[in-house]
């Protein structure tokens, strides 16, 4: 049976986001297992759904959470072994890339939109970018959801063009939940 791991900073923006394609995953039998901090409820009773809590401060710049967070995501991507692994945003990107490329997992890094890191020249985003563009070398695949950040990633060399994927309108949205 096959089995993939979503990794987030928020167990909500999984849910609101991501609900729809991990449950189409379980619906095929896929086992899902959601990485993130518990910030809202989970009640899934499909057993091929589940949840494992992690602590991610995403605004701290503390070098020993970020690796208390890496040994964390190392350990979960190690003792579960799924078959791929999709992160999404800034820390499970950098450190959940890095963990998947030492359990020897294929992944991806979902990229919404660069953020604060690309913003200004500070001594820590500077930092930031280059932990990015050391870690995007791992996945199989970059998601991203603008011409823009296509543009700036390609050419500032943080990835390769076959790592790419543009999705061209975003990620959708389920208009029987969210009405226009």
């Amino acid at each position: 049976m096959s089995k993939i791991i979503f990794c987030n900073n928020s167990l909500r923006g999984l849910i609101l986001f991501r609900k729809d394609v991990f449950e189409s995953y379980a619906e095929e039998g896929v086992t899902v297992i959601l990485v993130a901090p518990k910030d809202c409820d989970f009640n899934y009773n499909n057993p091929l759904i589940r949840f494992i809590p992690i602590k991610i401060e995403s605004s701290s710049r503390n070098i020993l959470k970020d690796m208390r967070l890496f040994i964390s995501l190392f350990k979960i991507y190690k003792k579960e072994n799924p078959d791929f692994i999709f992160n999404y945003t800034i820390k499970p990107n950098i450190y959940g890339s890095i963990a998947a490329k030492l359990c020897n997992i294929p992944s991806c890094a979902m990229i919404a939109g660069l953020g604060y890191a690309f913003d200004g020249n500070g001594f820590t985003k500077r930092i930031m970018r280059m932990c990015y563009r050391f870690s995007l070398r791992f996945p199989k695949k970059v998601i991203v959801l603008n011409t823009g950040n296509r543009d700036y990633l390609i050419f500032h060399k943080y990835i390769k063009k076959e790592q790419l994927v543009l999705l061209k309108g975003g990620e959708g949205v389920n208009i029987d939940q969210y009405r226009p």
